[in-house]
C-alpha cells in the first residue's frame, strides 16, 4: 500500500505529461511551458523522494493539474474565455515576462519600503510602551480598537487625501504592518521575565543596552512567528490597493487583465501572486534561521 500511494504522484505525472503532448480540442498558443513547469515539480519530487509531505503536495497539485488540463482542452470547453486551458495560462508567463517583472519589482517596492518603516516604527515603540507601564496602560488598550480594523478600508479615504497612489498604498501595507507588530512587542516585553530584568539592573545596567541586549533579543522569535500571517496579509492589502488605482504592479497587471475579459492573464497573475508570497514567506524563515540562531 505504501508503495502505490508512494508511486501514485508519479504516476499522475506520466498521464499530465501524455495528455500535454497529445492533440486538444481548442487552440493551444505554446504548450512548453506548462511541460517545463510540471518536470520541474517532478524533480522536486525526485528530490525529495524521502519526504512524505512532498508526496502529498505533488499528489495533490498533479491531480489538479491533471484534471483541469483534462476538462479544458480535452473535452468539449464551452467557454475557453472564462475556464482558459493551463498550457496558455502558463505561455502567458512567457510571452508577458517583462510586463510580469516590471509589476512585481513595483509591488515588492512598496511591500519592503512600507515593512521597513513599519518594522523599524512597530519594535522601537512597541519595546518603549510595553517598557513604561503608564504608557502601556494608555496606548495599548487604544491599539487593541484600531488594529482590527481592516487596513483596506482606509483606501478611500488615502487615496483622496495623500499626494499620490504611492504615498496611499505605502500607509496602507504600512498600517496593515505596523498594529500587529506593535500590538505584539508590546504583549512580549510586558510579559518578559523579572528575574532577567532584575538581573541585569544588578549590573547596572543602562536603558539602551538593556532595550537592545535583553528585550530585543527576548521579542525577535515571537515577533518573526507571527510575520509569517502578517507578511502575507499585507501582501494581500498591496495587491487589494492595486486593483483599485495603481498603475503598476501584480495587482495591477490582473486588474487591468481583467476589464479587457482576458481571463487567461488574470489567472496567471493570480497564479504568479501566490507563488511570489511563498517565496516571501520562505524567504522570512530564511531570515529567522540566520537572525534568531538563540531559539
Amino acid at each position: 500500500m505504501i508503495r502505490i500511494y508512494k508511486t501514485l504522484p508519479h504516476l499522475i505525472f506520466f498521464a499530465l505529461a501524455a495528455a500535454i503532448l497529445s492533440p486538444s480540442l481548442v487552440i493551444i498558443e505554446n504548450k512548453w511551458a506548462f511541460f517545463v513547469v510540471t518536470i520541474l515539480i517532478e524533480g522536486a519530487l525526485i528530490i525529495n523522494h524521502k519526504s512524505k509531505p512532498a508526496h502529498d503536495v505533488a499528489l495533490i497539485v498533479f491531480s489538479f493539474l491533471f484534471l483541469w488540463e483534462f476538462f479544458t482542452a480535452k473535452r468539449p470547453n464551452p467557454n475557453t474565455m472564462l475556464y482558459p486551458v493551463p498550457e496558455n495560462v502558463f505561455a502567458v508567463m512567457v510571452t508577458d515576462w517583462r510586463k510580469i517583472l516590471t509589476g512585481m519589482g513595483s509591488s515588492m517596492s512598496l511591500l519592503f519600503t512600507a515593512m521597513f518603516f513599519a518594522l523599524l516604527l512597530g519594535i522601537s515603540l512597541g519595546m518603549m510602551v510595553g517598557w513604561f507601564e503608564r504608557p502601556r496602560r494608555a496606548l495599548f488598550p487604544i491599539a487593541k480598537v484600531i488594529s482590527p480594523i481592516p487596513p483596506i478600508i482606509y483606501s478611500p479615504y488615502a487615496i483622496g487625501v495623500l499626494p499620490s497612489f504611492r504615498a496611499a498604498s505605502l500607509f496602507i501595507i504600512f498600517s496593515s504592518i505596523f498594529w500587529p507588530v506593535f500590538i505584539n512587542t508590546i504583549t512580549n516585553v510586558s510579559n518578559v521575565d523579572r528575574k532577567i530584568l532584575e538581573s541585569a539592573k544588578t549590573l547596572n545596567t543602562r536603558s539602551l543596552p538593556l532595550f537592545l541586549n535583553i528585550l530585543l533579543p527576548y521579542c525577535l522569535p515571537r515577533l518573526f512567528t507571527s510575520m509569517n500571517v502578517t507578511l502575507s496579509t499585507s501582501f494581500m492589502v498591496l495587491t487589494a490597493a492595486e486593483l483599485i488605482g495603481a498603475k503598476s504592479g501584480l495587482g495591477y497587471y490582473v486588474r487591468f487583465a481583467a476589464d479587457f475579459a482576458n481571463y487567461t492573464k488574470v489567472v496567471a497573475g493570480i497564479i504568479i501572486i501566490g507563488v511570489v508570497v511563498t517565496l516571501l514567506n520562505r524567504l522570512l524563515t530564511a531570515a529567522q534561521n540566520l537572525i534568531v540562531k538563540w531559539r
